[in-house]
């Protein structure tokens, strides 16, 4: 190969390893930044965009019990018939009661288990250390629905 070629051809791959790098600092850059935002690790970040839609959905469920931020879960993943049958204040009010003797939670893994029925299904491990220093495993099948495009929590049957 003479020179001319060769410096065609490093031009050509410079370019492509510059998009590539390009990419990569603008997907893993956010997630680095925000890593400092909440009680997510980067890693935990990065497991969390490969997860499915009603698997996200728990694990912000989840995440919003370990925050106490009934708020969110009131806004986002109740459905609307709920949402009907209780007030944001009430809700808040009751969660925040039940979560009065939980210190920590902690996400170990959420599995998505398909479809029952019109309800898609998740398997979720995870352990709650309590205010008085216990500590226990858990886990538990949540149901969700799609509504409006986003999935929601079944409560009913969740928590029977």
């Amino acid at each position: 190969m003479n020179k001319i070629t060769l410096n065609k051809y490093s031009k050509k791959y410079s370019k492509k390893l510059g998009l590539l790098l390009l990419f990569l600092t603008s997907f893993l850059l956010p997630i680095i930044i925000l890593s400092g935002c909440s009680s997510f690790k980067v890693k935990d970040k990065a497991d969390y965009l490969l997860k499915t839609e009603p698997e996200k959905a728990v694990i912000d469920f989840l995440s919003s019990l370990n925050d106490k931020t009934p708020e969110f879960i009131y806004d986002n993943l109740l459905t609307e018939e709920d949402k009907n049958s209780i007030s944001k204040e009430k809700f808040s009010e009751e969660l925040n009661i039940i979560l009065s003797d939980v210190e920590s939670l902690k996400i170990e893994k959420t599995t998505y288990l398909g479809y029952e029925k019109n309800l898609a299904k998740v398997v979720a491990e995870f352990s709650i250390k309590y205010t008085n220093g216990e500590e226990k495993s858990y886990k538990k099948y949540i149901y969700l629905i799609e509504e409006n495009k986003r999935w929601k929590i079944v409560f009913e049957k969740t928590f029977i």
